[in-house]
C-alpha cells in the first residue's frame, strides 16, 4: 500500500483527474450509497459553471498506488471542504482533514461538513482544533414508485430535448426562479451560453424537465442526473419562478424527472436540501450534517 495525497491537477475543463473523480464517486456508491451528500451528479453539476476554477489545483486527491481512495474538495470556493472516502480507507480521514486546512483554508478560516455520528470524523476534528456549529445541511431521499402529479390546465411539460426549447430563456428563467431580482446585462447572458453546463459528464437532456406556462414561460424546471446500471439519481437544480409558486408546478417538475430515471433504472433519488417543499412530495431525511469550524489562531 503506497498512499499519497496530491492536489488536483490545473488543466482546464474536463480533465483526466475530474474524470477520474467523478469515477471514483461512482465507484464508492455503486454497492450501497456511502456518500450521498456528495454524489458523482454534484461533482459533475457545481464543476465549471459553480465551482470557482482559481483555486481548483487545491483539491486534494486521495490515492493508493495510483487509484483514487479518498477525495478533499470545495463546492463554491476556498473556506470550506467535503470529503469523501473509499469505506477501506477510513483511516485517511484525519489526514485528508490536515490537507484541507492546509490547503482549502481562507485567511486562516475553513468550514467542514461532516455527518452526525461519524465518530472518526468528529473525533478527528475536535483533536485538530474545529467546533461544531448549529449550522446543518440534510440529504434527503424519495422512493421510485407511482410518484403521480396534476398540472393545472393549460400547461405542459417539456424538456431540454424537445426542439422549442430556448436556451436563452432558460437561463433568464434560472436567475429570477432562484430570487435574483436585478435584470442580467448582456455580458452575464454571453457568459452563461458559454458555460460547460449543458456538455458535462452524462449530462441527459431528457432528464431536464420544464413545466410551460399557457403563455410560454418556464415556470418551473427541475434537473434530474441518473447514470444506466445505477439504483440511485441526483436532484439538480429546482426552481419555480415567483409569479408561478404554489401551484403545484415545481412537484410536478420534480415528480416527473424522478419518474423518468425510475423508468431507467432507479430506485430512490436524492436532494441535498431539508426544505419543507421536498417532504410535502414524498422525499424524507436520511443523512444531517454538521458544519465545524476551524480558525488558525
Amino acid at each position: 500500500m503506497l498512499i499519497k495525497i496530491r492536489r488536483y491537477n490545473d488543466k482546464a475543463g474536463y480533465s483526466d483527474d475530474f474524470h477520474r473523480i467523478c469515477d471514483f464517486l461512482i465507484r464508492i456508491n455503486q454497492a450501497g450509497v456511502i456518500t450521498p451528500h456528495f454524489l458523482w451528479a454534484r461533482w459533475a453539476w457545481q464543476f465549471g459553471p459553480y465551482m470557482s476554477m482559481e483555486h481548483v489545483s487545491s483539491i486534494g486527491i486521495a490515492e493508493d498506488n495510483g487509484k483514487i481512495v479518498g477525495l478533499v474538495t470545495y463546492e463554491y470556493d476556498l473556506g470550506e471542504a467535503y470529503f469523501c472516502i473509499d469505506h477501506d480507507y477510513n483511516f485517511l480521514k484525519p489526514h485528508l482533514m490536515d490537507y484541507a486546512i492546509q490547503n482549502l483554508s481562507f485567511e486562516g478560516k475553513l468550514r467542514i461538513a461532516l455527518p452526525d455520528g461519524d465518530l472518526g470524523y468528529q473525533q478527528a476534528a475536535i483533536q485538530k482544533g474545529f467546533i461544531p456549529t448549529r449550522e446543518k445541511s440534510s440529504v434527503a431521499r424519495i422512493d421510485i414508485h407511482n410518484n403521480s402529479y396534476n398540472l393545472p390546465a393549460g400547461y405542459i411539460i417539456m424538456s431540454f430535448n424537445d426542439s422549442r426549447f430556448d436556451a436563452d430563456k432558460y437561463y433568464k428563467a434560472i436567475w429570477k426562479g432562484f430570487d435574483n431580482t436585478c435584470e442580467r446585462n448582456e455580458t452575464e447572458l454571453e457568459s452563461m451560453r458559454n458555460r460547460t453546463e449543458f456538455s458535462a459528464p452524462h449530462y441527459d437532456l431528457d432528464l431536464r424537465i420544464l413545466v410551460v406556462a399557457p403563455n410560454g414561460d418556464y415556470a418551473a424546471l427541475c434537473g434530474m442526473w441518473f447514470l444506466p446500471g445505477s439504483e440511485y439519481a441526483y436532484v439538480e437544480p429546482v426552481f419555480t419562478l415567483p409569479e408561478y409558486r404554489k401551484m403545484g408546478l415545481g412537484k410536478a417538475a420534480v415528480l416527473e424527472g424522478v419518474t423518468r430515471c425510475g423508468k431507467l433504472g432507479a430506485k430512490h433519488a436524492y436532494v441535498l436540501s431539508s426544505q419543507q417543499f421536498y417532504y410535502n412530495i414524498g422525499f424524507y431525511p436520511i443523512q444531517n450534517e454538521t458544519w465545524w469550524l476551524y480558525q488558525n489562531k
